[in-house]
């Protein structure tokens, strides 16, 4: 009798627990409910870390601006007075004044200005790719922390019910055990149950404030709990070819544009040293206007005004091999480059075939949970037609009732196993829209 009065407790506990976890969250009030792509959407537009990205991108593009100059004439502008005790001559005044203009303009400079510039702009398209690579890793882990705030929620919904349906077990066999019906380590198995499970509730709580924690920190938002909204999991792409998306990582992944950038950005600055053996080549146009006072208003006994015009040549002979080692290191450099390349693109092609286990997998187990779910489903509904014509006990149909439960929340961790592996997917692969926007 006791051993059937504790197995009926454990199977309304399975009952009220099945019952409360399927109950949907709903939001209440006037709250906004907060999506996955909302998310997304925030944390690209409010994460630190981006932001400091953007930033260095800007600066970069500034300085590219900045080379552009070398092109465009330059133009001086200069005053001198001047007073002295004595005068070295009769034709000497002891003050004199002078304002000039000058114009000089580069002709040619061994093509290092416009290497220079070419360098720059490479720069800035590696950090435009160091931009976007930054943004995907952002988009995943957002993703990653939104499915588990999920996850912890629905833990910590569990634990709760589990707390309170124990609280009333514990109840109920404490007054069995003063009235006798059962022993005393029933009721100690009752009590140390209902112990462990307010452990575990605190725990969950914990876990849950860690991962809303971890959201925030990412979105750059506060979050409602109330407000976050399921997700589902919804796969329409073909990832079946996989040579197809080898191809077409290897040709999107931004982690490979930017190495490709930061060694053309080299290879142009090798190209730019080469052009210090050539010589520069720099006219000036100079007008100056003379005075014998504060003002340079002309002289009187000399020219008022004068006018010049240079052609400057300038070629280095020998500079003790600085060039020379300088185009050595940066073919060094380059070289470190193309090795970093090759270990990218091995390491990108391990993480594609990663990945594509992972998924193939939780598509295989989502499509394993789902059967079950129906599986469990009809056999609840036979269960429970054997028991209205009373050829089924209520401990056959709470089994049932438990089985479904369990069937139903292995359906919701194998759709967030299967999301997750199709973000995971889609990041390693180079198909994450939210950051090319």
């Amino acid at each position: 009798m006791i051993m059937r009065f504790q197995r009926d407790l454990w199977q309304v506990f399975l009952v009220f627990l099945a019952v409360m976890v399927s109950f949907p969250v709903v939001n209440t009030g006037d709250t906004v409910a907060l999506t996955l792509e909302e998310a997304v959407r925030a944390g690209l537009q409010n994460n630190h870390r981006i932001k400091q990205y953007r930033a260095l991108t800007e600066a970069q593009r500034r300085r590219v601006e900045s080379l552009k100059s070398a092109f465009w004439p330059e133009i001086t502008l200069g005053y001198t007075f001047s007073r002295q005790d004595n005068a070295v001559s009769s034709l000497q005044n002891r003050e004199n004044s002078l304002i000039s203009g000058e114009i000089t303009y580069n002709l040619f400079k061994g093509l290092s200005d416009l290497k220079a510039l070419e360098e720059s702009e490479a720069i800035l398209d590696s950090t435009i790719y160091e931009l976007q690579a930054m943004k995907a890793d952002i988009s995943l882990q957002i993703k990653q922390a939104y499915v588990e705030l999920l996850r912890e929620r629905r833990g910590l919904k569990i634990a709760e019910d589990a707390v309170r349906l124990l609280e009333r077990q514990a109840k109920d066999a404490r007054a069995f055990y003063r009235e006798g019906l059962i022993a005393k380590n029933d009721l100690l198995k009752v009590e140390v149950e209902l112990a462990s499970a307010v452990q575990e509730r605190a725990l969950s709580r914990a876990r849950l404030r860690i991962a809303k924690r971890r959201l925030e920190r990412l979105i750059g938002i506060a979050v409602d709990l109330r407000e976050v909204m399921e997700i589902t999991a919804e796969d329409t792409m073909n990832y079946n070819d996989e040579e197809k998306l080898r191809r077409e990582m290897l040709q999107r992944r931004s982690e490979l544009k930017f190495i490709k950038a930061l060694k053309r950005a080299r290879e142009l600055r090798v190209q730019g040293i080469g052009g210090g053996y050539l010589p520069s080549i720099t006219l000036s146009l100079t007008h100056e206007r003379y005075g014998d006072s504060f003002v340079p208003d002309g002289r009187a006994d000399l020219f008022d005004t004068q006018s010049r015009a240079m052609m400057i040549a300038r070629w280095n002979i020998f500079d003790g091999f600085r060039r020379r080692y300088q185009i050595e290191a940066e073919r060094s450099e380059i070289l470190a480059l193309e090795e970093r390349l090759r270990d990218t693109k091995e390491e990108l092609l391990l993480q594609l075939t990663t990945v594509l286990e992972n998924y193939r997998t939780s598509k295989e187990r989502l499509k394993v949970a789902r059967k079950a779910v129906e599986q469990a489903g009809e056999n609840y509904r036979i269960t429970e037609n054997r028991f209205r014509q009373r050829m089924a006990t209520t401990t056959d149909l709470l089994d049932a009732r438990f089985f479904l439960t369990r069937a139903e929340n292995d359906l919701k961790n194998a759709e967030y196993d299967y999301y997750l592996s199709l973000a995971e997917l889609e990041r390693v692969v180079g198909l994450d829209r939210e950051t090319k926007k």
